[in-house]
């Protein structure tokens, strides 16, 4: 998140260690700025997410939402993940990414899908009475 805001302000693409961006690629993006800072919020709206599904204050926000953007964020990250992968398998440009950063990012997604696994397994847990009491619907503390 910090990588790509610190990219927005210099009007630079590119994402933490990817690989370099050609300049056909600045060509076709009409924004680079509004690009980055874009890709910077949805990066703090997703840790805010993981924040939210394991914080008590989480509960406060409606279950179905919670549950919704933990997996669209997971299925986001594995669409990324499937990218990565096939350029670090079969580079298809000059200075493709490294395979450290694809170890990196496999295992940043099992860890988010298994976040997401475990909240949506908890089925019976009233959260939000946790988050509003400090108690949880059984009464005990």
């Amino acid at each position: 998140m910090v990588e790509k805001g610190y990219y927005a302000t210099q009007g630079r693409l590119g994402i933490p260690g990817g690989p370099q961006v050609s300049a056909s690629q600045y060509a076709e993006t009409a924004d680079v700025a509004l690009t980055q800072w874009t890709l910077a919020l949805l990066g703090l709206l997703s840790a805010v997410i993981a924040l939210a599904a394991v914080r008590p204050w989480g509960g406060l926000a409606p279950r179905p939402l919670l549950l919704l953007g933990l997996w669209a964020t997971g299925a986001l990250a594995a669409v990324s993940q499937i990218h990565v992968a096939r350029e670090v398998l079969f580079p298809s440009g000059p200075g493709g990414w490294s395979p450290w950063a694809a170890v990196q990012g496999v295992a940043a997604l099992c860890l988010w899908l298994a976040m997401a696994w475990i909240c949506t397994r908890r089925l019976g847990l009233d959260t939000t009475a946790v988050a509003n009491t400090g108690r949880d619907t059984k009464g005990r503390e």
